[in-house]
């Protein structure tokens, strides 16, 4: 399994590089923090459509990864935190 960080730490409005998951295959995205994930922060994760992303899930500290299934492209976008608040997302597969 190879984990990468497609958003680094910060507290700043941003988004992540491009998650492909190919036909079949299974990747995780995550949430992570070196000082701990402090409650009511989030992370939106995103899926690329014709349109506009769709949301369809939400990186915290109660669920802290979630699962994509392929085929599909997808993003991890970050709003603007508190700045004593740094987080960022990673992928695994």
């Amino acid at each position: 399994m190879a984990q990468n960080t497609i958003l680094a730490t910060g507290s700043a409005a941003a988004t992540s590089s491009d998650v492909v998951v190919a036909a079949g295959s299974v990747v995780s995205v995550g949430i992570y923090s070196a000082a701990g994930i402090p409650r009511g922060v989030s992370l939106r994760v995103m899926m690329d459509t014709p349109g506009l992303d769709m949301q369809i899930g939400e990186l915290t500290a109660e669920d802290p990864a979630l699962i994509l299934s392929g085929p599909g492209t997808y993003r991890v976008v970050r709003s603007a935190l508190a700045d004593s608040v740094s987080v960022g997302a990673y992928s695994e597969t």
